[in-house]
């Protein structure tokens, strides 16, 4: 099966998604986020790595061609003295999807297992997988098809339904080791698995799936340049509430605007100031739509809209923000994921408030590292607002209370620990040179389903047998009984 690599270092062909945080680019977007994640500490633990990323199109020119570089060198504050070196191509789409392509770039590196992080990269990485026989660890950074429901209802079209689902089978069918974003989207992990037939009598015991949540990178922000305070009329002493980042098809825009519009209608001083916007790739009526909304409102004023602004700005509004706050839908996709822009704020020392839908949120409140209100409820959002504006103090606690918890719990050596176990000896699933024999045919599902009835019918005619002979042995009289004595020393004797 698995090669032997006796080495304490692997070579490991990682898919993922550019541009990663350290490229000064003017979007970011979390999977360039989770592929540094993964990335970063493989490269600290001495293994060798050539990336393959696919360029994300808004991210870059219209007319981008995509680049290989050798020996790409990066700085990294978890090691400031040297840098780290990897092999490094980022791919125009076309050519992140040329099979032939990426298996000419496989065979020249020669790796010992195939990594992908993201569910698009790992969508590409099991056709490498499943035609190299290599073992493969796929990461699936959120519930792919909570997000195709999510989109579906946006769109009021579920055709986009069997294009996620396709995607998702070969990844679960071919992946050797997943890895998901949060422990309850392990769970639906699991249910898939069952479904594709892959919780079978070879993998009885063996674990799937691990959580690698969403991660800190080391090092702190800097405040280089003031960007709101005495800006666009706020004040100084005004209670900034910070937004940063995508509107996306689950941002929760009609209870943030309601709760918004209430609290300025008590507290004038209170302002909202939003960094970002559309989303080209996914989303591009959420964020047109709020604009809308705001245009129309009495307290347009206090929105501050500045839309998306280079990378390299956006840490300077959370030094000047009192709170930034994350607010969702009650949905699927967002109780199975998680929010990036969370441990971004809580890295920085900027207070989190949150509507509590997914695991990071309830793990914040439990932890008491920041605020919650309860999602779909603009009257608790503007409530605890007011409050909060009224008691900057304890604002700041928490803010320092969350960055502890963060930076302790969610940097990504801890994070990544069974991913770097794992690459130590990769290996294959247990079922992965068993045969399938779990078929969606319906000519065999119709074959299985007859010989399952006819088992069953059996077991049924066996126990009406011998409740039978139980019930003559009791109710019967001396003679019968001998007799059904005989009946059922003859079953056993014949194993019947």
């Amino acid at each position: 099966m698995i090669k032997e690599a006796p080495e304490k270092f692997k070579k490991i062909l990682l898919l993922g998604m550019s541009p990663m945080p350290f490229e000064n680019d003017r979007k970011v977007y979390g999977t360039g986020i989770r592929t540094w994640q993964f990335l970063e500490p493989l490269l600290l633990n001495g293994h060798s790595v050539c990336v393959c990323n696919y360029a994300i199109p808004s991210a870059y020119d219209s007319d981008f061609k995509s680049v290989y570089m050798n020996d790409f060198n990066v700085s990294s504050q978890s090691r400031p003295d040297k840098g780290l070196v990897f092999k490094y191509n980022i791919l125009a789409k076309k050519d992140f999807e040329n099979i032939n392509l990426l298996e000419e770039i496989l065979k020249d590196f020669s790796p010992d297992c195939i990594v992908g992080c993201s569910f698009y990269p790992s969508h590409i990485a099991s056709k490498l997988a499943q035609s190299n026989k290599m073992p493969f660890w796929a990461d699936l950074f959120g519930h792919v098809m909570a997000e195709a429901q999510a989109r579906a209802y946006a769109d009021d079209d579920d055709r986009c339904l069997f294009h996620y689902w396709n995607s998702e089978y070969s990844i679960i069918t071919a992946a050797d080791m997943f890895s998901c974003v949060s422990e309850r989207q392990e769970y639906a992990l699991i249910g898939e698995l069952g479904a594709a037939g892959r919780l079978n009598k070879h993998t009885s015991g063996y674990e799937f799936t691990c959580c690698i949540p969403c991660g800190m990178p080391a090092g702190s922000f800097s405040h280089e340049k003031n960007v709101i305070r005495g800006l666009n009329g706020v004040k100084n002493e005004d209670f900034v509430i910070l937004w940063t980042g995508g509107y996306n098809t689950w941002t929760d825009i009609d209870t943030l605007f309601k709760g918004l519009e209430k609290v300025f209608e008590k507290d004038p001083s209170v302002k909202f100031v939003s960094t970002g916007g559309e989303i080209p790739e996914q989303d591009l009526n959420t964020y047109p739509r709020f604009l809308s909304m705001i245009n129309n409102s009495r307290f347009r004023d206090n929105y501050i809209m500045r839309g998306w602004i280079p990378g390299t700005d956006v840490p300077n509004y959370y030094f000047e923000a009192d709170i930034g706050i994350n607010i969702d839908k009650d949905i699927y996709e967002v109780r199975l994921g998680s929010k990036n822009r969370i441990l971004d704020w809580m890295r920085a020392g900027l207070c989190v408030l949150s509507s509590n839908v997914c695991e990071l949120t309830e793990i914040m409140r439990r932890e008491k590292a920041g605020y919650v209100f309860k999602a779909g409820d603009s009257s608790d959002l503007a409530e605890v607002v007011l409050k909060l504006s009224k008691n900057r103090k304890a604002v700041k606690k928490t803010a320092l209370e969350g960055q502890k918890y963060g930076m302790a719990n969610f940097n990504f050596t801890a994070t990544t620990k069974r991913l770097i176990e794992w690459v130590k000896n990769p290996v294959y699933a247990p079922d992965a040179d068993k045969k399938q024999v779990f078929s969606f045919e319906r000519e065999e599902a119709l074959k299985n389903l007859q010989s399952i009835s006819d088992r069953q019918s059996l077991m049924i005619r066996d126990r009406d047998e011998r409740i039978a002979e139980l019930e003559a042995i009791v109710k019967k009289g001396f003679v019968y009984r001998i007799y059904s004595y005989l009946k059922i020393l003859k079953r056993k004797i014949s194993g019947k």
